[in-house]
């Protein structure tokens, strides 16, 4: 299982303050359970960065917690609750593979039998990065393919209708193997991938939500109040920032809408948002 939160903006420098404002009504954790592993994705000066805290945490942390000084156009954020495979880095979300970060919340039942399916189907090259055990990763491998099967999976400027199909696609050949073998009860299967320039999500069993945001002011982060006046340089920036957030787990819903069950949302270089079955 997992709990998942995203955020895709237009001004990296204020990522601290999308972080500061979702905080307190976005939560990572499920239940009373402390997560075994927390991650988080992000893409500065042209690379793409992870970090990863292993079990042990003494309570459970928050966006604020993990991505609170981060400066970037897009960050993935996970706690993982093991289901499939151990407590280590390797099966820790997000999953990286060259531009892309992905991250499942949910588990992909009868797994064990639909593994062998999965990887017989799977490009050498991509079947050679399955670096953990996890259903997830796999997951993210049978999206890339679909990607890489429409020539598009290195395409800098590929559009989010591109990708979310590639995310449906995905979603739909787990549940047909799923069929195949047996299962005796749905997959979840709640996704989000990104290439830092766009950002798709799909809800297939389990919450999740996405939030249209639009300025930040007062902004904590920086000291901008209502009384700061217009002409400080700070005040602009922070009144024409947009973002879109996912998150799974809520606190308040605080303008969060709720992502149809077996939806896919996509999210465009500018922002735009769609959303499509699957």
């Amino acid at each position: 299982m997992g709990a998942l939160g995203a955020i895709i903006q237009s001004d990296p420098n204020l990522l601290p303050c999308q972080v500061a404002r979702l905080d307190a009504h976005v939560t990572l954790q499920d239940g009373d359970r402390l997560p075994d592993a927390y991650g988080f994705g992000h893409y500065g000066g042209g690379s793409v960065l992870l970090g990863k805290r292993p079990t042990g945490a003494p309570r459970a942390l928050g966006l604020a917690d993990l991505a609170g000084g981060i400066e970037a156009e897009a960050i993935l954020v996970h706690a993982r609750y093991a289901t499939v495979g151990k407590a280590k880095d390797e099966n820790t979300h997000p999953f990286r593979f060259r531009r892309w970060l992905f991250a499942h919340a949910g588990t992909v039942e009868a797994f064990e039998r639909i593994r062998p399916l999965l990887l017989d189907a799977l490009p050498d090259f991509l079947r050679r990065n399955v670096m953990g055990e996890t259903d997830s990763e796999h997951l993210f491998m049978w999206f890339l393919k679909e990607l890489r099967d429409g020539g598009r999976m290195d395409e800098l400027d590929l559009d989010a209708p591109t990708a979310a199909r590639a995310l449906a696609a995905t979603i739909r050949q787990a549940e047909a193997w799923g069929r195949a073998v047996g299962a005796q009860r749905p997959s979840r299967l709640d996704l989000i991938a990104t290439n830092g320039r766009i950002m798709v999500a799909a809800r297939r069993g389990g919450p999740l939500h996405y939030a249209l945001l639009e300025g930040i002011v007062p902004c904590p982060v920086h000291g901008i109040d209502l009384r700061t006046p217009e002409s400080d340089p700070r005040v602009r920036a922070h009144r024409v920032v947009k973002a879109v957030a996912f998150a799974s787990r809520l606190r308040a819903s605080n303008g969060f809408i709720e992502v149809p069950d077996g939806s896919v949302v996509a999210v465009s270089r500018t922002l735009q948002v769609s959303v499509s079955a699957i």
